[in-house]
């Protein structure tokens, strides 16, 4: 690992993922290119990540994924439900699974976003204030960010998320630390946890790397946000290696979700340095294949992913993607989610819409 830049450290930190429930159906170009017929739609679960730093007692989760009541969500955001986002559906909040698990929002010391995207930053309000917010580089100086809604009513931040709580953003300026081409911050100190400086999706996007075993010969685990929201976009997933093109690249689209596409490209083309290593799992928050093929919290409390480099976890999720493309330019899979669901019910309207066993929306022609 050395050849990425991570310096030797026998410090670890223990990491277990949550299926946040959260589910989307969106539309492909704003994501990907170039489109192809039959996969015009991207069917996005949502991940999180609970992290345990053992020799400080203290737990950080790694972002939220989507609240439950999503109906409430800032203006500017509800503008993009029904049109980049034909439909959604949340079962549980992440503070909901974290407690069923036994453990207390007051047990979490940090609450870190890899971005403050609303799929990311939960139900942020929940916690108690004594839950430490860490943001990326320039969210506090952002006029668009802060403060937040609705005192700024184009703000997608909920003010309540703030409130009365420490805000820390962090600084990658100072720190001298590259590791696979990224700006990296010790967060503990001690190399178990590193957050890395990873831009073009929008304003102070980070991953983090995650140390599961320390010496000479660590593995660790990627916990890669939005530096790509489909596998198909990191070249290493397509078996092709660093210098080959992958089968997908960074959307362009006047509708890209990237605010800089050559930026988020460049990142995106880091990312398959750390991906190629053996002692690297890249675990991208809306990878369908890992949060069906991997441990989560919400079914094991005790299981996590330290020893996922002898359970062969890389393997498992390495060629998932493939079976999201089409074939014969025709959808080879069902979207996950059809329409707007709230409380367990298709919402139309206003209104709940009690479906019959099987029955999709479309099918009743919503």
């Amino acid at each position: 690992m050395t050849s990425l830049g991570v310096p030797i450290s026998i410090a670890t930190a223990r990491v277990r993922m949550v299926d946040t429930t959260g589910v989307m159906l969106v539309k492909s170009a704003p994501f990907i290119q170039p489109v192809q017929k039959g996969h015009e739609t991207l069917s996005l679960y949502v991940a999180a990540f609970l992290i345990d730093h053992l020799p400080s007692g203290r737990k950080i989760m790694f972002d939220l994924g989507v609240r439950k009541d999503y109906w409430t969500l800032p203006a500017s955001l509800q503008k993009r439900l029904g049109t980049v986002i034909p439909g959604l559906r949340i079962d549980k909040d992440t503070t909901e699974i974290l407690q069923e698990q036994g453990i207390s929002l007051g047990e979490i010391y940090s609450v870190v976003w890899s971005h403050y995207h609303w799929d990311h930053a939960g139900s942020m309000e929940l916690f108690p204030a004594t839950t430490e917010l860490v943001v990326g580089p320039g969210f506090k100086s952002s006029p668009s960010l802060l403060p937040g809604y609705p005192a700024n009513p184009d703000s997608p931040i909920d003010a309540r998320a703030l409130a009365k709580r420490t805000l820390t953003e962090i600084n990658f300026d100072n720190t001298g630390l590259i590791i696979a081409g990224f700006r990296a911050h010790d967060f503990f100190g001690d190399g178990s946890f590193y957050l890395l400086d990873t831009p073009g999706h929008c304003l102070g996007h980070m991953c983090g790397l995650v140390r599961t075993t320390g010496g000479t010969d660590s593995t660790f685990v990627l916990l890669g946000g939005d530096i790509c929201h489909f596998p198909g976009c990191d070249a290493d997933r397509n078996g092709l290696g660093p210098k080959m093109t992958p089968f997908y690249a960074i959307s362009t689209d006047p509708t890209s979700a990237y605010t800089d596409p050559a930026e988020a490209q460049q990142s995106a083309d880091n990312l398959i340095r750390l991906d190629a290593s053996p002692n690297v799992l890249v675990c991208l928050a809306h990878d369908e294949t890992m949060l069906h093929s991997l441990p989560t919290l919400n079914n094991s409390q005790t299981d996590d992913l330290n020893n996922w480099k002898e359970r062969d976890y890389k393997e498992k999720i390495h060629w998932g993607w493939l079976n999201d493309l089409a074939r014969d330019g025709k959808p080879s899979r069902q979207p996950a989610v059809d329409g707007f669901w709230r409380d367990g019910r298709l919402w139309v309207e206003g209104k709940s819409v009690l479906l019959k066993n099987g029955e999709a929306a479309s099918k009743i022609g919503l």
